[in-house]
Formats: C-alpha cells, sequence, structure tokens
C-alpha cells in the first residue's frame, strides 16, 4: 500500500535513516514485513539539515523511480545530517487506472506552507466526494493541488482547517485541524452512503512538530473487496531515546524516554528486534513537540 518513516531529534545521516536498518525504509520498497506487496511507484521526502542554507526549509525530493536503485538519493542520503525528516515509499495497486506521476509523491508539501505531510491508506469513494471536498478548501489552498491522489485532498482539507497554514502553527492547532478534516471527511462520506473501509494514517511534519496518526473510517467494512495487503498494514510504530546508530548490532535509540531528545516514527519497525518500539494505538494521534531540549510525545484519543 504504502511506508512511511519520519524523524525528529538529534542530526543524523540519512542514510542510517533510509538505508542501514535491516527493515529500513527503502528495503520495504520490495520487502515490507508487514506488507505482503511491492512499493514500486515513487519515492519522495522532505528532509531538514539544520546545517543548510535556510535550514527551516527543507530538502525535497520525489521521483517516480524504484528508490532501492537511486545512485542520486545514495549520494544525498551520505551527505545530509538531517534533524527532521519525512519520507514516504508509494504503493499502489495492480491495474493500468493508477497514475505514476511527479505530482502524485508524497509527502506533500505546497508552496509556502510549513507543513508536509504523507498518507498510508485508501480513501474509498474518493471520487464521489472531490467535488464536494472543494467546497471545504480555502482557495488559495486549492489552487496548489497539481495531482489526483486523495492524499493531496486531505493533506488541503487540513491545511484549510488551519488558521493560517503559512507559518509554524503549534501541535494543537495541526491537531485540532486533522480532527476537522476527518469529520468533514465523515460527514461527506455518510451524505455520500460510502461506508467501506478506508484507512487514513497520516503523518505531518514541519522540521519543529510531528503529528502521527493512525485512524480508519468504517473498519472492517470490505463491501467491495478485500483489504489490500492484510491489516498489518494499517499499523503504525514509534521508538524514543537519543544517539541513534548501531547499537549492540540493532540500529536503534537509547536511553528510553527519561532523557530522549529523538523519536522515530514508521509504519512498521526498522530493525529485527521490536522491544524498543511501542504501536501508536488505533484511532490515535501522536503528537511530539520539543520542550527544554527533550522530545515530548503525548497519544490523544480520535474521536471523530
Amino acid at each position: 500500500m504504502c511506508r512511511i518513516l519520519s524523524y525528529l531529534g538529534s542530526p543524523v545521516l540519512l542514510e542510517h535513516l533510509l538505508y542501514a536498518p535491516d527493515s529500513s525504509l527503502l528495503n520495504q520498497t520490495i520487502s515490507a514485513r508487514m506488507l505482503p506487496l511491492l512499493n514500486l511507484a515513487g519515492f519522495g521526502m522532505a528532509a531538514w539539515d539544520p546545517a543548510s542554507h535556510e535550514p527551516a526549509a527543507p530538502f525535497r525530493y520525489r521521483t517516480t523511480q524504484v528508490a532501492l536503485f537511486d545512485r542520486n538519493l545514495k549520494a544525498l542520503a551520505s551527505k545530509l545530517h538531517v534533524s527532521a525528516l519525512l519520507a514516504h515509499i508509494r504503493g499502489v495497486p495492480y491495474n493500468s487506472t493508477v497514475q505514476i506521476n511527479d505530482q502524485n509523491v508524497h509527502p506533500f508539501r505546497f508552496d509556502l506552507v510549513p507543513l508536509a505531510m504523507a498518507h498510508n491508506g485508501d480513501l474509498a469513494g474518493f471520487r464521489a466526494i472531490r467535488f464536494a471536498l472543494a467546497d471545504e478548501l480555502k482557495p488559495d489552498i486549492a489552487r496548489h493541488i497539481q495531482g489526483s491522489t486523495d492524499s493531496e485532498w486531505l493533506y488541503a482539507l487540513t491545511l484549510s482547517a488551519l488558521e493560517d497554514p503559512y507559518r509554524i502553527n503549534t501541535p494543537a492547532a495541526i491537531l485540532a485541524a486533522v480532527r476537522q478534516a476527518l469529520a468533514t471527511v465523515r460527514r461527506l462520506r455518510a451524505e455520500h452512503g460510502i461506508t467501506h473501509n478506508s484507512s487514513v494514517n497520516l503523518i505531518f511534519a514541519d522540521g519543529d512538530n510531528l503529528i502521527a496518526v493512525r485512524f480508519t473510517f468504517d473498519f472492517g467494512r470490505f463491501d467491495h473487496g478485500v483489504l489490500q495487503g492484510g491489516t498489518e498494514y494499517l499499523s503504525m510504530w514509534y521508538t524514543f531515546g537519543r544517539e541513534y546508530g548501531l547499537h549492540d548490532g540493532e540500529w536503534k535509540l537509547v536511553g528510553g524516554t527519561a532523557e530522549a531528545d529523538s523519536i522515530i516514527v514508521a509504519s512498521e519497525p526498522l530493525t529485527r528486534d521490536f522491544a524498543t518500539w511501542i504501536e501508536v494505538p488505533e484511532y490515535s494521534a501522536l503528537v511530539v513537540q520539543s520542550i527544554d531540549g527533550r522530545r515530548v510525545a503525548q497519544v490523544h484519543a480520535l474521536e471523530v
């Protein structure tokens, strides 16, 4: 379906996040453990390097090529030390109706908007509600939409719920916008009689904050087929700590939450050992922010 990786913390070499772990995001292109499908429809990332020019603006890289074999990405990953990352490999159904182009590659980040978003899932009945969704968007946000995915419209809907999407917003404001966006989609689905299972695992990042959403509309209703890849792909995991690197043969953060300065959130754990990873609960949002040099995370229930 798709796989997402996000990071917020002390600068680390990008290669150590994308390539080094045995179940790294790039390896999940062809061998994701929790998704028995290939993710061949593109790769994208927003990566914040504090040593770069204008560090508040991320490096952006998007390609429709299979990232595992992308030499340019490999070279870039060996040079960047990132303090924040949102990366995504795109998986799509195996049929000719799917559009593979740069405009549909995640993460999405509109011009002058700090907040980026990536999506793992599929909003069933999107074509039926797309034009109704248009009425919910701010005109200056709607004009940025270039692709054809439900994901980009979810992103635009969330931005439209922010009072000012063109500045760094507080985690509380972003979470409120997410709640409003999900409530709008639920209302429109009901108005159009859409009850098919639809997962909206979302991760938002702006270089300072990270919000990870695990949510599904009408879980278990597969009236038009079966869930692609099984229920495992709906998962989301995180791990806290400091000094990300190779420790005792595993790529991981150490030290636990007490002195944590870094966090990794991903569709599935990046290493064989799950012991340091925690699953994000269903129907909830993991909100991460910086307080006095530490990364603090809170889990909020999503009742919409």
